[in-house]
């Protein structure tokens, strides 16, 4: 999955048009839209992993509630403790128990933190949920509601 983690990787830094718009929106058909999870599913396809990742169409989720049920449903959830580089993480910042971001883990510190790579989040204090550009993020295994390995 590294190759998953260098793609990701190459596109740190990268920051949205107006109104949500994204190459990743527009390669999944989605455009203007909320795009951490078309993010995700993007990074998969250009590796050539799109097929692990199909959760809701051939080009994988746009939603972190379809991605992570159907992540579980096939039995590919793993503890955070075990998360590993290349695994997708889904987040919970609030109390409504759905998940509401997604990201890429880079590296797991093994006692309470994964490192992520996240598109549609902020650099800063802004919406982590739905910022304006890819970033690295340090994120306490308190707020992870999910990991998976496809």
């Amino acid at each position: 999955m590294s190759n998953v983690v260098d793609i990701a990787k190459s596109q740190l830094g990268y920051k949205e048009g107006p109104n949500n718009q994204t190459p990743y929106g527009k390669w999944y058909g989605l455009d203007h839209n909320p795009w951490c999870a078309m993010f995700v599913s993007w990074c998969y396809s250009e590796a050539g992993l799109i097929a692990k990742v199909a959760a809701s169409t051939k080009k994988g989720f746009a939603g972190c509630d379809a991605g992570l049920k159907w992540f579980v449903k096939n039995g590919k959830s793993v503890p955070v403790g075990k998360a590993q580089a290349g695994d997708i993480v889904f987040f919970q910042f609030d109390t409504d128990a759905e998940p509401d971001h997604v990201g890429i883990c880079v590296s797991n510190d093994g006692k309470e933190y994964l490192t992520v790579i996240e598109g549609n989040t902020s650099d800063g204090k802004g919406s982590q949920s739905n910022g304006d550009g890819v970033y690295l993020k340090k994120r306490a295994y308190s707020l992870i509601m999910g990991v998976a390995r496809p």
